[in-house]
């Protein structure tokens, strides 16, 4: 009789599981257990690949399974209490006069700065491992455009922030009460902030978000 192959090996994978094993590529390059032709090949199967089965088969000698979950699947890594920043962790930037898109973000430090002064921000958390439950997003801006992606089980927090002639919307968050809290705490002036959520109304804007 012949194996049935495991449901995880044959589902379908997102960008997005494509750039977090292309992520963990980059790391075993820079550590030196990959050559560089060895990194060149991963990589171009990396993007080309269809399934978790063929993500899986470029890192089975770098990790220990599991193989990279979907996104709606991701539970985030957190722990009680600040401490100090995790090694690697996205502490922030800054938008002056230009865009700001971090890409896939493997872990989120406890207390993070984003400044946009005549810019725009797009922070995609899906996917991302928390630092913390309780993280902070300071936010500091003037006549910008911020917005924010966040997995099922994110608890959105606005209490700290000021929003001087600006528009803040939360817009489909599905919290849970052993999730992660994030404060968003800072002011805006003349300026949006958007947090999406998996349940928002255009699906579709959620789905597509910009990285």
């Amino acid at each position: 009789m012949p194996n049935v192959p495991d449901r995880l090996e044959v589902l379908r994978c997102a960008d997005q599981d494509r750039e977090v094993v292309a992520q963990l590529l980059n790391t075993a390059y820079t550590d030196g257990r990959l050559t560089i032709d060895e990194h060149t090949d991963r990589i171009a199967a990396a993007y080309d690949a269809k399934t978790f089965g063929d993500l899986n088969r470029l890192t089975v000698d770098l990790v220990p399974p599991p193989t990279p979950r979907p996104a709606h699947f991701a539970h985030p890594v957190s722990h009680n209490g600040a401490g100090p920043v995790a090694p690697g962790a996205y502490t922030g930037g800054n938008a002056m006069l230009s865009t700001l898109k971090p890409g896939v973000i493997g872990c989120l430090a406890h207390d993070v700065t984003l400044n946009a002064w005549l810019g725009e921000i797009r922070l995609d958390l899906v996917g991302t491992a928390f630092a913390s439950r309780s993280t902070t997003l300071r936010l500091g801006g003037f006549m910008c455009d911020i917005k924010i992606r966040v997995p099922e089980g994110v608890t959105i927090n606005t209490s700290g922030l000021t929003s001087v002639l600006s528009d803040s919307k939360i817009d489909g968050v599905v919290g849970h009460p052993d999730g992660v809290v994030l404060n968003l705490v800072g002011t805006i002036v003349m300026g949006d902030v958007k947090v999406l959520g998996p349940q928002c109304r255009n699906p579709r804007r959620y789905e597509r978000f910009v990285r």
